[in-house]
């Protein structure tokens, strides 16, 4: 009777156990289930709150509320820096101005240049400075934003840049670097 008795408890406590470890089972396949559906939600979520962001292009035809004008600059051919830049005025929806100067360089040794737009002269003979920003690190490619809270200037409008010359400093030494003109592009 003592071995029966034995028995029936062992075989209880193995069908417990297998009971418990059906159900830790199913907890767990449970649980893989909720955390995918919460990643999956996280990930459906973050893809929706960016999604406006995604669907904004900056072009000259696009049919959003963005204006862009475009020109670009014409290096002098005694400038000892050159480069591909483009000049950029952006109109966004909410009316904010900003002008981009931006492209490739080649030639520019100093690790701080100023590049200083002029309001009136030419290289042979600078006039007032318009407007200066100092770049760091640009001797391989420019990327200078002027907000309207800075300065405003414009392509065509209000401080127009327009055939304004651009003279590049050294911002270290003051020593002159190149020189360029704002011209219009070509279509």
């Amino acid at each position: 009777i003592f071995d029966d008795n034995r028995s029936v408890a062992f075989s209880a406590t193995v069908e417990a156990v297998e009971v418990e470890t059906q159900q830790i089972s199913h907890l767990k396949q449970l649980t893989m289930q909720f955390s995918s559906c919460v990643l999956l939600l996280s990930a459906v979520v973050g893809l929706t709150f960016a999604a406006p962001q995604m669907f904004i292009w900056n072009c000259q035809d696009c049919p959003y509320g963005t204006r862009i004008t475009s020109a670009g600059v014409e290096f002098n051919d005694n400038s000892e820096a050159t480069g591909e830049l483009t000049v950029r005025h952006i109109v966004a929806e909410d009316g904010q101005n900003s002008l981009e100067i931006r492209g490739p360089m080649s030639g520019l040794t100093a690790s701080r240049a100023e590049f200083r737009i002029h309001s009136s002269g030419d290289c042979s003979s600078l006039g007032e400075i318009l407007h200066s920003e100092t770049c760091k690190n640009c001797q391989n490619y420019v990327s200078i934003k002027v907000l309207d809270s800075r300065k405003v200037l414009t392509l065509g409008g209000e401080n127009d840049v327009m055939g304004k010359t651009i003279s590049i400093l050294d911002a270290r030494r003051g020593a002159m670097l190149g020189c360029a003109e704002i011209v219009p592009v070509s279509p």
